[in-house]
């Protein structure tokens, strides 16, 4: 065991006995001072990977292999909305950062990207933009591209802490009075069902069943992809789809002149102009949906309710709006009063005070 030399090689050898087996490896050099070091190099990184395992592997993806993989692999599967935003977003990235390898993008860069654009966009926006990436990042690790992420410690808010903008009655009218017949259409549904913006305008027929006077949205189509949402019709509701459904010869209900599918950008670039018309601001379709779950609220339904009828998975997005119907809560509030005040006229609520005080005396 050690270093040697053969009678066939101007090199030295070196030789050691692993899991059993004789295992002779030449060193390539002719100074035994060297053949020395490298022999110690060897039996260190041997006792190393008994010990500590083999070395992590080498990885040499970029962050535009990386992209470009999500792209070809994930988008697809995801909505058409969603596919428009991982595009125009992840092109950023690839501007950005494509150069480098994946280990080398790490939390610092993150935050230096954040302070740039924080001054441009809200933090809402900032989240969900970096949300694609850290999801990319998410498939990198299941892929074995790389054994890290640089979104440890990199805090994450897409829903933002802005408030709700939702539409009061006046609000509603002044923008149904500047819309032109097929928007105002449009309007009224998204008000009164709280679609999301994709699942409004590619609103389909056979989601509309009249015998029950329901909306079902089938959960291939709703955000999650894991829950069908039914929502009861209002009349208004009703008459607007029915008739339409009715007279459309495609699988949508909403359709241009031509009978094509809306454009959500051409939609939303007429509805901004109408809002603005009738001096409404900050007016998206999302606060169609903002409306709905708003008034919910404020009529005093059940947040399990609300949450049922809005397609959200987790109550806590449903939470968002509760402070918006503070009536209700002390409707609550007042409940418990007359409860306090019901055992109070029983001596029960004396008593217990009497009990309590008698008790820090001793």
């Amino acid at each position: 065991m050690g270093i040697y030399l053969r009678p066939d090689s101007p090199s030295y050898w070196m030789s050691l006995q692993i899991g059993g087996h004789r295992v002779r490896l030449n060193t390539m050099v002719d100074d035994p001072r060297l053949a020395k070091e490298i022999f110690a190099a060897w039996r260190t990184e041997l006792a190393r990977q008994r010990w500590l395992g083999p070395p992590p592997p080498e990885y040499h993806h970029s962050v535009k292999e990386l992209i470009d993989q999500y792209l070809a692999v994930v988008t697809p599967r995801k909505a058409p909305a969603s596919q428009n935003r991982d595009q125009l977003v992840l092109r950023r990235f690839t501007r950005k950062w494509g150069h480098l390898l994946l280990q080398e993008l790490n939390p610092t860069l993150i935050e230096q990207y954040v302070i740039e654009r924080t001054p441009n966009v809200t933090f809402a926006t900032l989240s969900k933009e970096l949300g694609v990436l850290k999801a990319a990042f998410g498939c990198a690790l299941r892929w074995g591209w790389t054994n890290r992420t640089p979104f440890v410690g990199i805090h994450l808010n897409q829903e933002g802490d802005s408030r709700i903008r939702w539409l009061t009655d006046a609000e509603e009218l002044l923008l149904l009075k500047s819309s032109p017949q097929w928007l105002q259409d449009i309007i009224a549904v998204g008000l009164d069902t709280g679609l999301r913006p994709g699942n409004l305008l590619g609103l389909e027929r056979s989601w509309v069943h009249r015998e029950e006077h329901v909306l079902i949205v089938p959960k291939e189509h709703t955000k999650t992809k894991k829950l069908t949402v039914t929502i009861p019709l209002t009349q208004r509701a009703r008459n607007i789809l029915y008739h339409a459904s009715t007279s459309s010869h495609t699988p949508y209900v909403f359709l241009t002149d031509t009978g094509r599918p809306l454009d959500r950008h051409y939609v939303h670039v007429v509805l901004h102009r109408c809002a603005k018309a009738a001096g409404l601001a900050e007016m998206c379709l999302y606060v169609l949906r903002h409306t709905f779950i708003t008034r919910l609220v404020q009529a005093g339904v059940s947040l399990p309710e609300i949450a049922a009828l809005a397609g959200h998975r987790d109550i806590r997005m449903t939470m968002r709006y509760a402070h918006l119907a503070p009536q209700h809560l002390r409707n609550s509030i007042a409940a418990l009063e007359e409860r306090s005040i019901g055992r109070s006229e029983n001596g029960l609520t004396t008593n217990a005070v009497r009990n309590s005080c008698s008790y820090v005396q001793v």
